[in-house]
């Protein structure tokens, strides 16, 4: 065989080798590339989960705080019902008081 076909093939050969190893080495990469991605997603999900965990222990203590204060405006307004009453009562007892000490003389 000639020289210049020996030539042809380690020139394919090499060629070959060259564009296989480029391929390898792109595609090793990308491997690397999905699994970096993966590891971030996942830790991402991960922190989410805990983001919602926290979300929703504030979110029980919350409607436990609503509940407390239900209660505190419940007894506010009973408190306030009562305090009405008693300046309604002490305005009636100093109308009757006002009226007797109307009728005694003064020095």
């Amino acid at each position: 065989m000639p020289i210049y076909v020996w030539l042809a093939l380690v020139v394919s050969g090499l060629v070959v080798i060259g564009t296989t190893l480029f391929a390898l080495s792109r595609g090793l990469a990308a491997w690397r590339a999905f699994r970096r991605l993966r590891r971030r997603v996942f830790d991402g999900l991960g922190d989410v989960s805990r983001r919602i965990t926290g979300i929703e222990r504030r979110l029980s203590t919350a409607g436990e705080t609503a509940a407390r204060l239900d209660r505190a405006r419940a007894d506010l307004q009973d408190s306030l019902a009562t305090a009405a009453m008693l300046a309604a009562a002490f305005g009636e007892a100093r109308a009757v008081v006002g009226r007797v000490t109307g009728l005694m003389p003064r020095k």
